[in-house]
């Protein structure tokens, strides 16, 4: 409620945490920097805090990395060729070049155009160019420090929000799926449907590489690593969940539309629709009530799949029974992902499919 009353006059924390460090920057500089007006240190602290810790360190590193390019291109062309409007476009233009053939961050290549002017109009300054990049260095390091230390962002509620958002997207897109097998209504031309989940999930799967990456920085956040293991095998799960779906939207548009829809088939996909959406919500806000009601609906569904298997014998449409069987079996891999115990999974074993 307190900081609301701050942000209502624009004291954000972002704010806040920039306004110190390029005070801090400013300070730290001008007890080790010749120059009386550090200004680059309280430069490079303002541009390095991001929302984020490690979006800080990645900005820090570009910073740092384009002044030295900056530098050393300057002081280069320096030597042969006085301060004019040609010697500045040669100085951005090489600088820039170099950077960019090497692929490298288009941060970088702009802060070494940034630099390579500075660096040419004042260079002749005794010790100029080592002062430039040790102070830009200490606004950075000061930057980044503020942002672990100083109430670090926590990202794990953004991804927890992500995944829950996803659980609820891929049960509506199974459930989708067996009303468009009743009405008949299904065609290729519905895939790309399919295809958003499959984008939502690599998005969610991100946003908790991102949180996994938050957590390597920040010291103080690292009592939330059992949130982040709960995340991580979530999100792993519904990867797999995502890879089934896809396969039964393809078996449910391969079925011969000349047989009528089989209302134990649909009833076994709305149930695992409704597992599905449960999944998320039971793993990382758990309760004795979510475990039940996921238990109830697994076993609805496989009540349902285990009547289809019965109907399906009694087919003599080879293509038909296929098709079926099929769709049942990636129901069947639904229900083991969100039915499996949970147990520990580390980082390392986080893969998405691509």
């Amino acid at each position: 409620m307190k900081w609301r009353i701050f942000n209502r006059f624009g004291l954000t924390l972002y704010v806040i945490k920039t306004a110190l460090a390029a005070g801090l920057a400013w300070y730290a500089a001008s007890l080790i920097s010749h120059n009386q007006y550090p200004y680059f240190a309280a430069l490079g602290g303002i541009l390095t805090v991001q929302v984020t810790v490690v979006d800080s360190i990645n900005k820090g590193v570009y910073r740092v990395v384009g002044i030295i390019g900056g530098v050393f291109v300057s002081v280069i062309i320096r030597e042969f060729l006085p301060l004019n409007a040609g010697s500045i476009t040669l100085v951005v233009l090489v600088g820039m070049a170099i950077f960019t053939a090497f692929r490298l961050n288009s941060q970088i290549i702009s802060q070494v155009g940034v630099s390579s002017i500075l660096v040419l109009a004042f260079g002749g300054q005794p010790g100029y160019s080592v002062d430039r990049i040790l102070e830009t260095f200490i606004g950075c390091i000061i930057a980044v420090l503020l942002n672990i230390f100083l109430i670090p962002p926590n990202p794990i509620p953004e991804a927890e929000k992500r995944v829950l958002d996803l659980s609820k997207h891929a049960s509506n897109v199974l459930k989708n799926l067996a009303i468009a097998y009743r009405e008949q209504c299904l065609k290729p031309i519905d895939m790309p449907y399919v295809q958003e989940l499959v984008s939502e999930t690599e998005k969610s799967y991100q946003a908790v590489q991102f949180a996994q990456q938050s957590l390597r920085f920040s010291p103080i956040l690292q009592k939330r690593r059992s949130q982040f293991l709960a995340l991580a095998k979530v999100i792993s799960r519904y990867e797999l969940i995502t890879v089934q779906i896809r396969g039964i939207a393809c078996g449910l548009v391969d079925l011969d539309r000349r047989n009528s829809p089989m209302e134990e088939l649909i009833k076994a996909i709305s149930d695992t629709a409704i597992c599905v959406g449960l999944f998320a919500e039971r793993e990382i806000t758990p309760s004795a009530e979510l475990k039940e009601k996921l238990a109830f609906s697994i076993e609805q569904a496989k009540s349902y799949q285990n009547k289809c298997l019965h109907i399906i014998h009694q087919l003599d449409d080879l293509t038909v029974l296929r098709d079926i069987a099929s769709i049942l079996a990636d129901l069947n891999r639904i229900l083991v992902e969100v039915n499996s115990s949970t147990h520990f999974i580390t980082e390392k074993k986080i893969t998405l499919k691509r």
